[in-house]
């Protein structure tokens, strides 16, 4: 795959809960490669993050399997609420590889995530193991996330057929920064918006929407 199209497209995330941003996201980056098919992997026990997620990694994976549910080439995967422990995108990774071989792996990563990758679990082995595509933050350049230390050199302009840049990772992968259309939603304003009894219509899939109200999910105050 160090010069060839991915096969496999994975976007990890909390997705506590699952929103129109990552839904449009998703979107973008299947259509502008193109991809067959962006797999959304949900984390079960995410390691990095300071506080567990609020909802359960169950409801989690049924928020974000309701929203892609008829939305052509996109797919929920449960591989790290299968698994026991922190999830570790390197596991998952290595999972997908065996499952499949000869196919690369492209792993979507949002730029602040990215940005703290030096502390991942054996995160040098993750970055020779895959590409990556960074998605930017609303007003942010994705370069601006590039870790401290961590050498990545220019490459060419253009992702694919995606308008960006391109750049090499130390083990000799590749990481994608396509310019990408952002909304600025965010989990955590959500969360804020139900506790305080506010409509989240227009910032999440409307399953996602019935899914909270049915299930009660953030009503309570952040890490209760």
């Amino acid at each position: 795959m160090h010069g060839g199209r991915p096969g496999i497209a994975l976007f990890g995330g909390t997705f506590d809960p699952f929103h129109n941003g990552h839904l449009r996201m998703a979107i973008e980056v299947r259509e502008g490669l193109p991809l067959p098919r962006v797999h959304l992997v949900p984390s079960a026990q995410p390691p990095h993050k300071p506080r567990q997620p609020v909802a359960t990694a169950r409801h989690r994976y049924a928020m974000a399997e309701a929203a892609v549910a008829g939305v052509e080439g996109l797919s929920v995967l449960d591989l790290e609420l299968r698994r026991e422990g922190p999830s570790y995108s390197l596991l998952t990774v290595r999972e997908i590889l065996a499952a499949n071989p000869g196919v690369g792996v492209l792993f979507l990563v949002g730029a602040d995530a990215f940005q703290e990758i030096p502390a991942w679990h054996r995160w040098e082995e993750l970055l020779a193991a895959c590409d990556f595509l960074l998605l930017p933050r609303p007003g942010t350049p994705p370069e601006s996330a590039f870790p401290a230390g961590v050498r990545i050199e220019k490459e060419g302009d253009g992702c694919y057929s995606l308008p960006g840049r391109t750049y090499r990772l130390p083990g000799g992968r590749r990481l994608l920064c396509p310019d990408l259309p952002v909304l600025d939603i965010s989990s955590r304003s959500i969360r804020e918006k139900v506790r305080r009894g506010r409509s989240i219509r227009g910032l999440v899939p409307p399953e996602v929407e019935r899914h909270i109200a049915a299930h009660a999910l953030y009503r309570a105050e952040e890490g209760g």
